[in-house]
């Protein structure tokens, strides 16, 4: 067994404290500014000055933007200039809904990613487990994450029975890609204290065979969190290094600001708020608490002064969950999947339609309880019923617009629930790398052409005047705002290459308003970031090539080379 796995393997957990740091700068220099860029096209995100020649820095913040010679003017002795050499300067990428702790438990080595972006088939999962089987001494835990039997050929869901056979001797927990299922051997369900009569989390489910007994299969957050809860020890003991390698990869996809949307203050907080600390820490992270019924009955969860940009870690609102995910079968529609042999696996009867996971009186109170504590309100959402349920709680909470409530995800959000959360002051971000990804797997296994094309309707989303964001959700896909901007303007998907519901496609420039200002608006940050303009943090990425100005079928191709955080380089060679 190799040194990592086994710190991976025998790590204490980390205490908590601490909710907010704030971030360092370059020092003003009053000879002039500190960084000047030039020769490429700054795109600044603004309707008046969508392209200028220069952008100076100065003390981390903007201090010009625009021609060439104007901005030269702040030159001085210690200004060092960065020759963008035709490459583009835009606003750094927002991760409104990430999960960089996810990332860094369950994706970090010694983690096992088995997601179907690293591992394609199901010869490569078996290979992965075996292989963590044989690396693993007897007793220890296993944990695989990322398995996705609709992207990797072959791969059926596993059962309890199936695990024990493979490995007889330790606890095996194997994640599903969606992060709302979770298969475990006897060991695992054994060592979590989770037997056949333990009674069902609230919102979430472990399911039992016609015999009573555990299939194996748990589904939603509180139930994985249980059957995971052995393994706490183990994730917390490198969770300072692994939280240092997410930011690292948020960073290479040109992200400078990420949510974290699902937040453990007493697990998590002394994580953050310490690499919060740190000179170097790369990426800025605003988070939404896991929301339950003691914190919003709890008068000391009342939210506080909002932190400013400078602040590199701050709770700013609590998470929900309505339904669960379209690959698991459990999100709330007013329309069937299909019946064939996928639905079939996933023992989807004919006519199903999912359920929501809280009733809508548990979504209403709990809304209703944190929106009075002060705090934005977001909730995971995908089928259209389930968007009525969560639109109808916000309404009847008396969402005030100022709080900015959100819809995450939103998959099967029709024309006129964009239009309704518009006149509610209700924003939604889009997971629209479900078109790229699943988009055969939402029309020919899922839901067919009038529903799986339509998947992800951003057009209808800008048309009702929403600041939608976009998003990768943290495990789910890889971090790739500009595979995002991609796919929302080309609605192509990967495997057939054919185009879903063009009429939904959108112009490039919102698609990166979306991935920047959208995203910014809606974690309370738009006032110091998400576009170029003087006096907002010098939050940056430099693209290899202009997204404006390339084909849209070309967009997925430019890379990112550069990103910055409040003007000091977190990603890329140096340029200056």
């Amino acid at each position: 067994m190799s040194a990592s796995r086994r710190r991976f393997l025998t790590g204490l957990a980390v205490a908590a404290a601490g909710t907010a740091v704030s971030g360092c700068w370059p020092r003003h220099d009053n000879g002039g500014a500190d960084l000047i860029f030039l020769g490429g096209p700054v795109v600044t995100v603004t309707p008046w000055a969508p392209e200028v020649q220069a952008l100076a820095v100065t003390g981390g913040r903007i201090s010009a933007v625009g021609s060439k010679e104007s901005v030269l003017n702040q030159r001085g002795s210690r200004t060092k200039i960065v020759d963008l050499r035709g490459r583009a300067l835009l606003p750094a990428f927002i991760e409104p809904h990430g999960h960089p702790f996810e990332m860094g438990t369950t994706l970090a080595p010694p983690a096992i990613d088995v997601r179907p972006f690293t591992v394609r088939t199901a010869d490569g999962v078996f290979g992965k487990l075996s292989e963590a089987i044989a690396d693993t001494a007897k007793g220890q835990p296993i944990l695989l994450n990322g398995v996705d039997p609709l992207l990797q050929t072959g791969l059926q869901p596993f059962t309890r029975t199936e695990l024990d056979r493979l490995a007889p001797n330790n606890p095996v927990v194997i994640i599903s890609n969606s992060g709302h299922a979770a298969y475990g051997n006897s060991a695992a369900f054994a060592a979590a204290g989770i037997t056949d009569s333990t009674p069902n989390p609230t919102g979430a489910q472990y399911l039992h065979g016609p015999d009573g007994k555990l299939t194996g299969e748990v589904r939603e957050a509180a139930a994985l969190m249980a059957l995971t809860a052995p393994f706490s020890g183990a994730i917390m003991a490198n969770a300072g290094d692994n939280l240092r390698w997410a930011y690292s990869q948020l960073a290479r996809a040109g992200i400078a600001t990420a949510s974290e949307h699902s937040y453990e203050a007493d697990s998590q907080r002394d994580v953050f708020w310490k690499l919060a600390q740190d000179p170097d820490c790369a990426v800025r992270v605003r988070a939404y608490e896991i929301g339950t019924p003691e914190l919003a009955d709890d008068p000391n969860n009342a939210r506080g002064r909002r932190a400013g940009a400078d602040v590199l870690f701050s709770k700013i609102g609590m998470k929900l969950w309505a339904d669960g995910s379209p690959w698991q079968g459990n999100i709330f529609t007013t329309f069937p999947y299909l019946t064939n042999p996928t639905t079939a696996t996933m023992d989807l009867g004919p006519g199903h339609r999912g359920a929501m996971n809280y009733s809508p009186e548990q979504i209403q109170e709990l809304a209703s309880g944190f929106m009075k504590q002060g705090w934005q309100v977001s909730c995971h959402v995908h089928g259209d019923a389930a968007i009525d349920v969560v639109l109808d709680a916000f309404e009847k909470s008396n969402a005030q617009p100022v709080l900015r409530p959100r819809l995450e995800h939103v998959g099967a959000m029709r024309p006129d629930q964009f239009q309704r959360a518009a006149a509610m002051g209700v924003t939604p971000s889009l997971f629209i790398e479900h078109i790229y990804y699943w988009g055969d797997v939402l029309v020919d296994k899922l839901f067919g052409p009038d529903h799986g094309a339509h998947w992800m309707s951003a057009r209808s989303a800008f048309d009702a005047g929403l600041k939608a964001s976009f998003h990768n959700d943290g495990t789910v896909t890889p971090p790739d705002p500009i595979g995002n901007i991609a796919t929302a303007v080309n609605r192509t998907a990967k495997g057939s290459g054919r185009v879903l519901a063009p009429e939904q496609r959108i112009g490039v420039d919102d698609a990166i308003r979306a991935q920047t200002l959208n995203a910014a608006w809606q974690l309370h940050v738009d006032t110091e970031t998400g576009s170029l303009e003087p006096g907002k943090y010098a939050d940056l990425v430099v693209l290899s090539g202009n997204p404006r100005r390339v084909p849209p079928q070309e967009l997925r191709e430019i890379g990112v080379e550069a990103t910055y955080l409040m003007g000091r380089q977190t990603y890329g060679k140096k340029l200056a």
